[in-house]
């Protein structure tokens, strides 16, 4: 078993740092000060009749006036788990876990697991039961029973699921503000133990009297079985069928292809990479450079090369509402890169995720099922490849899908831009083909061109960084055509730099020189009108595209665009 230090919080995994996260640091209020429950007696100690001994373990057991006992155990422990045995009140120190059937619960600072499902073998379920008083509840319930599973898409960590600590309906409530756990006294469980034994589990506090965490305090006792007939040895009711990993595809969708590739993407710490272009998973030695992988997957994680998750010049776009076999071709256009997201924990480093197809699931949090979403992607290789993309199966990591190339045909679309506004600049992603809020242009890379006025500026040399150092620029092609303008050179872009303004009063500026001619101005009539060229933008990560300028009136342009895609010259 694995462990965590903090409460957990729907995450997706670093790419380049998977695994359980140290988050200690960030939450002092949950470190452990020092263990001060007083000595500790004879951990084999039980009573000749069969009693609660008062102390096994890390286990101090007080029983009530109502028959109930009040245990106070020392979890405050980041690395140990503390097992217990319902029917007699011992520490049990199992020696392998995962099969040995003498413990029933299992504790380690506020994680709580059950012997059943993928935590142990033996057969063990919890019902939750919430709006019932613990006195109230003298037999285990018919039905709502859960096996431990393993650790689903809302959390951040490695251990196992359970009634107890499931990231979205846990024992307690966590307050971000003081990080401190209040225990929940409106839900109460029942346990079965792998003996076919049941009893009733209500958690009441989590930190000693000196205010440190990891001291759980609950109460628990006996309870009659349910009427309907229990399977204990299989873990689960006896018309529920068998018991399955974990996380399965919620039944039915469309039927699997037979040429659907299986990837095995398990793992728990270890991404797994797939290339497009020959359709076949590849060994990346640093992620961080190579470029000879497209998607990476692990459990549901799904990345592209691109953005913060890789060198690359990838990136996904969705097309819901059409069929997999009805995308045969793609435009060029609105691709979205990956990203950091934040991870919803206080301290925690935020995470690489791709906004498009990394949502390629719905989750349901009360059979813990992901099914795949209807919906087809596009994804754009590293290197400028592009395939669709359909996820149909899933199960425990494993991806069943279809991925295959497609051409790019890219599109021309008109842009319309206000840049008016001569004290202020107006900027487009050309990526997109849309206009972007930036708010300092030398060190933003999310622009590729900038208008002002009559005014004209990329992502290169004195304007912008670019996305791998100021790479934008543009030329003019002296085609008339725009149509006709069918590729692009690959060289000979002109970078931004300090341009004096022809027109009376206007002062230096950051700007392209090539774009600086793209109009004639007629000193009669003070007219701006643009000239009939075409330019060859180059965008500030070094991919091309065509770029003509259809209409100017008082600073709003009507421009046309195409976006040969990275690594392309062709239109």
């Amino acid at each position: 078993m694995s462990s965590s230090n903090h409460p957990r919080t729907r995450a997706v995994a670093p790419i380049f740092a998977i695994g359980v996260l140290a988050l200690a640091a960030c939450q002092p209020t949950l470190v452990a000060t020092g263990n001060d429950v007083g000595p500790e007696l004879d951990a084999f100690f039980e009573g000749a009749d069969g009693s609660i001994p008062p102390s096994s373990g890390n286990f101090m057991h007080t029983p009530q006036a109502d028959g109930t006992i009040e245990t106070l155990l020392d979890a405050s422990s980041t690395t140990a788990w503390h097992y217990l045995d319902l029917e007699t009140g011992l520490a049990v120190t199992p020696s392998d876990p995962s099969a040995d059937r003498s413990w029933d619960l299992a504790f380690q600072r506020f994680l709580i697991l059950s012997n059943g499902g993928a935590s142990g073998g033996g057969g063990g379920l919890v019902a939750r039961i919430e709006g019932q008083s613990f006195e109230s509840i003298t037999r285990a319930p018919e039905s709502g029973w859960i096996e431990d599973r393993v650790d689903g898409p809302d959390d951040r960590d490695e251990t196992n699921d359970s009634a107890f600590v499931n990231g979205t309906n846990d024992w307690y409530a966590y307050e971000l503000a003081t990080h401190a756990l209040t225990a929940r006294t409106d839900i109460v469980y029942v346990v079965q133990t792998p003996e076919a034994h049941f009893f009733k589990v209500q958690v009441l506090g989590y930190y000693d009297t000196a205010g440190s965490p990891g001291f759980l305090r609950f109460r628990w006792a006996p309870v009659s079985a349910p009427t309907s007939v229990m399977q204990a040895d299989a873990g689960m009711l006896a018309d529920a069928g068998p018991a399955t990993d974990a996380y399965t595809l919620d039944g039915g969708g469309p039927p699997l292809p037979p040429d659907a590739i299986t990837i095995d993407a398990s793992s728990r710490t270890e991404l797994v990479y797939f290339d497009i272009e020959t359709a076949s998973m590849v060994t990346v030695a640093n992620p961080a450079t190579d470029t000879t992988w497209d998607l990476a997957f692990l459990r549901t994680l799904v990345l592209t090369n691109s953005g913060t998750s890789g060198p690359g010049l990838g990136g996904a776009v969705a097309r819901e509402g059409v069929a997999y076999d009805d995308v045969s071709s793609t435009g060029t256009l609105g691709f979205v890169v990956d990203q950091e997201e934040e991870s919803g924990m206080p301290g925690a480093p935020a995470t690489s995720v791709s906004p498009i197809v990394g949502s390629w699931y719905d989750y349901d949090f009360t059979t813990h099922a992901v099914s795949p979403k209807d919906i087809t992607y596009v994804v754009r290789g590293a290197t400028g490849a592009y395939a669709r993309l359909r996820i149909w199966r899933w199960e425990g990591g494993v991806f069943q899908l279809s991925i295959e190339r497609i051409e790019a045909v890219p599109e021309t679309i008109e842009i319309t831009l206000d840049a008016s506004a001569r004290d202020a600049w107006s900027y487009l992603d050309l990526h997109a083909g849309e206009a972007v809020t930036v708010e300092d242009a030398s060190t933003d890379t999310t622009w590729d061109l900038g208008l002002s006025g009559i005014r004209f500026r990329t992502s290169s040399g004195t304007s912008g960084p670019g996305d791998r150092g100021s790479v934008g620029g543009a030329l003019d092609t002296t085609t008339a055509d725009f149509a006709a303008v069918g590729s692009v050179p690959e060289s000979g872009y002109v970078i931004d730099t300090s341009i004096t303004d022809p027109m009376p009063g206007s002062t230096p500026y950051d700007g392209n020189t090539a774009l600086a001619t793209w109009y004639d101005y007629d000193r009669t009539t003070h007219v701006v009108s643009p000239r009939d060229t075409t330019f060859a933008i180059r965008l500030a990560d070094g991919s091309l595209g065509k770029l003509e300028i259809r209409s100017y009136a008082a600073g709003v342009y009507v421009l046309g665009w195409s976006y040969a895609g990275p690594f392309r010259t062709m239109f």
